[in-house]
């Protein structure tokens, strides 16, 4: 079962079960702990014996593409607890919910912003890399996103020269 929520409304119980998840997936990497994250603004949970077998998050945002702002869906935390893992949750997941990205929530785009190890999973499902400067915004000022972009769209796939995310990453 899939279930869409808002972050807002999940409970609190659950947000903390997500952001063990979270940490035990990226909490050794020096960047997560280095950065302001956005906070999402959806999460979409696939359960599976009403255990969470794969989740992720959405922050509805704004974006600047070379010279051109498109709304965009932010990707964030797509995680697989490992007891589920091989299993083709995260791709199920993704694939069903890519509806609510683009009609529900009336996105252009899905950004995601991606370890280099994750590029081939995401190329399955229609995501694209591209290879230009991503910059964000932190407390401290603008910043230069170091790692991977991925887009996708329903639309033709775009060659940016330069992307501004509005706002934190995610």
């Amino acid at each position: 079962m899939i279930e869409v929520k808002k972050y807002s409304e999940l409970l609190e119980q659950t947000k903390d079960k997500l952001n063990a998840f979270i940490k035990g997936e990226f909490g050794h990497i020096p960047i997560v702990n280095e950065m302001e994250w956005a906070i999402p603004d959806w999460t979409i949970i696939f359960y599976e014996n009403d255990q969470i077998a794969t989740f992720y998050n959405i922050i509805e945002t704004h974006i600047r593409i070379d010279n051109k702002i498109f709304k965009v869906a932010g990707i964030n935390n797509v995680i697989t607890p490992k007891k589920f893992r091989k299993k083709g949750y995260a791709s199920k997941t993704l694939e069903a919910t890519e509806d609510l990205i683009f009609d529900d929530l009336n996105c252009e785009m899905g950004v995601l912003l991606c370890a280099d190890n994750l590029i081939p999973f995401y190329e399955k499902l229609n995501w694209y890399k591209v290879d230009c400067p991503v910059y964000f915004e932190q407390s401290t000022g603008e910043k230069l996103w170091k790692a991977n972009t991925m887009l996708l769209s329903k639309k033709e796939k775009m060659n940016p020269q330069r992307i501004k995310l509005k706002g934190l990453p995610w």
